[in-house]
């Protein structure tokens, strides 16, 4: 892409003036999957040498696995575990861009994180009742974490054109994230079984140093 965005708008791009608005998506090349994004961040120019900046993530996942086939004549039901997460993070930030060339625009800056990361399991048993037929009990279990942190950030974009540039960044900061209490909650019990709503203490923990992954950024501008 970065190729193909420099044949074509040929020499004679220009960076940010002030007063545009923003908008790109990074990519993570280095991380688990091939290419996969890692947000999008939205930045208004105040001048030429500074920027606001808010980043955004919103993602979720749900995954359904067939513990236990159904078969009538051995009297089995199907049970199905389930797996949810659902994620958020947003980062508000600011950025002191230098001089560089017509192209580069080298900057550095810090960014505030807020993030939160819910998560819900279903686990479903099979038991047979008093009058010896078969059920299923699903206990669920509801948990996840929230994050405060500070980042300082350094980077760079390269302009292919007047509007669209690639850019990296690294990063250096503190996070620190508190788990959420566990609360488990049971659904079709058997009787005589304890299905009153359970919880657990909560875990802190605090880190710091380089967290960013490698991340592509692919931007455009507009006003």
């Amino acid at each position: 892409m970065a190729v193909a965005l420099a044949c074509v708008t040929g020499a004679s791009a220009q960076k940010q003036q002030g007063g545009e608005k923003n908008l790109e998506v990074q990519f993570a090349p280095l991380g688990g999957n091939p290419v996969s994004i890692s947000g999008i961040r939205l930045r208004i120019f105040n001048s030429e040498s500074s920027a606001i900046r808010l980043g955004l993530f919103l993602g979720g996942n749900s995954t359904e696995t067939i513990q236990q086939e159904a078969d009538n004549d051995a009297d089995l039901l199907e049970l199905i575990d389930v797996d949810k997460t659902f994620d958020f993070a947003i980062r508000p930030g600011y950025e002191m861009h230098f001089a560089g060339t017509d192209r580069l625009s080298p900057y550095v800056g810090a960014e505030l994180l807020f993030a939160m990361s819910n998560t819900t399991t279903d686990d479903q048993e099979q038991y047979t009742d008093e009058d010896n037929d078969p059920q299923v009990m699903t206990t669920t279990t509801k948990g996840g974490t929230s994050t405060i942190g500070l980042n300082l950030v350094a980077g760079a974009d390269f302009y292919f054109s007047d509007a669209i540039y690639l850019g990296a960044e690294i990063g250096f900061g503190f996070a620190n994230t508190k788990d959420k209490e566990n609360e488990t909650s049971y659904e079709n019990a058997p009787d005589g079984f304890d299905a009153s709503t359970s919880t657990q203490g909560n875990v802190k923990n605090a880190s710091w140093g380089p967290n960013y992954q490698g991340t592509i950024r692919l931007g455009w501008l507009f006003n």
